[in-house]
């Protein structure tokens, strides 16, 4: 069994999946692996929907998957350590450092195979797209399916091993609930056990601050705090709205809170979705001491206004203590 658990930046994915790794019968890929980011979902969910996709953009989601598996070169990511770091380097050529690393993931050095199954799943991908002219509906889907699903089992016997393989990010929220074709990204991968991980978007926020992710440090807090709200809520209304719809066989959602407020509900919730039998007498991974100070972070008063305003805008959003 693969599972996937993941949620948007700073929602507490990587606690919950500590938590999941005590089982004795789950194992955890170390990095993460998102693949999604290729664009591999899109074009799968494309062909689910009954569209064509483009020569150029499969040859973009090749290129990618191909090399997501290779690594930057000792000497080359040496050289860009040290270039990044010389006084007056323009922002542009930091960017196309960054891309070019992003690109270079070292999968096959922590996931050996990646690179072969990859390929010759896009093998398989290109022949399907070649027929779809020729083929029903039904067929179309239960085509790509086929392929999506022994991709992602190919990529879980790289780690030999007889447990349930938690991939990190393998399918993020940002892909599950993509607005044009996150609504069939469960169904496409079908055979995928998928948990969403969700936190109260005041603390969210506040932790993006705090860590300096997204650059909302480097502007005032109230514009960093709208910014925050014109991605995030569009993003949560179809989170939500397709965890209302979706088939609940192959996907759930918990909270980063309810490890602390509600974790017997959410633990049995999780253990009947993974079929998980042998509860571990303690959670040796996890720091629920130290993760405790991530909790409602929000009553702090020196962001009360930007708490207020995302509570206005947020209010179907907010973790129910």
């Amino acid at each position: 069994m693969v599972i996937s658990i993941g949620g948007s930046v700073s929602t507490g994915s990587s606690p919950w999946i500590d938590i999941v790794s005590a089982y004795e019968e789950v194992g955890v890929l170390e990095k993460e692996l998102r693949i999604g980011e290729s664009g591999l979902y899109s074009i799968a969910s494309k062909i689910y929907l009954q569209n064509t996709p483009t020569k150029n953009e499969f040859s973009q989601v090749k290129r990618s998957l191909t090399e997501f598996g290779q690594q930057v070169p000792l000497p080359l990511r040496l050289a860009f350590a040290l270039f990044t770091r010389l006084p007056g380097i323009s922002a542009g050529i930091k960017t196309e450092i960054t891309k070019y690393r992003s690109r270079k993931r070292s999968y096959d050095k922590f996931l050996p195979g990646f690179s072969l199954y990859s390929r010759r799943m896009l093998k398989e991908l290109e022949i399907l797209i070649g027929e779809l002219k020729q083929l029903e509906n039904t067929e179309k889907k239960l085509k790509i399916e086929k392929i999506m699903n022994e991709y992602i089992a190919s990529l879980e016997k790289c780690i030999c091993s007889d447990k349930k393989i938690v991939f990190d990010q393998l399918i993020s929220p940002r892909l599950l609930f993509d607005e044009k074709y996150g609504c069939v990204a469960s169904n496409v991968l079908s055979e995928v056990k998928i948990i969403v991980v969700r936190r109260d978007p005041r603390d969210q926020f506040i932790d993006l601050l705090l860590k300096k992710k997204k650059g909302y440090h480097l502007m005032q807090t109230s514009e960093a705090a709208s910014l925050f709200v014109n991605e995030y809520m569009p993003r949560y209304d179809r989170m939500a709205d397709m965890l209302d719809t979706c088939d609940h066989s192959n996907i759930i959602d918990v909270w980063f809170e309810d490890i602390f407020f509600d974790f017997e509900t959410a633990l049995d919730k999780v253990e009947t979705f993974l079929g998980l039998k042998s509860r571990p007498n303690f959670f040796h991974t996890f720091d629920f001491s130290d993760a405790s100070s991530k909790v409602k972070m929000h009553e702090n008063d020196k962001f009360s206004k930007e708490v207020a305003f995302i509570k206005d805008n947020m209010k179907r959003h907010l973790y129910r203590y």
